[in-house]
């Protein structure tokens, strides 16, 4: 079977169009807040602290909840 060039990855024909779609979902729940300043620097405090009491790094993230 031919090989089609993906935006995911290179897939037969017959996956492409399902994966391509699938991507667009997921880009869809990809929805980040625009914070603040002041928002990124509390964001930061609570990595460092929560790293703090885990031993290692912590990232939090802040997504929009539709």
């Amino acid at each position: 079977m031919a090989k089609v060039h993906s935006d995911v990855t290179e897939l037969p024909a017959s996956c492409k169009s399902a994966a391509e779609h699938m991507a667009a979902e997921l880009a869809k729940e990809d929805v980040y807040v625009d914070l603040s300043g002041s928002g990124i620097e509390e964001l930061t405090r609570l990595e460092e602290k929560l790293g703090r009491e885990a031993g290692e790094k912590v990232a939090l993230v802040a997504y929009r909840i539709s």
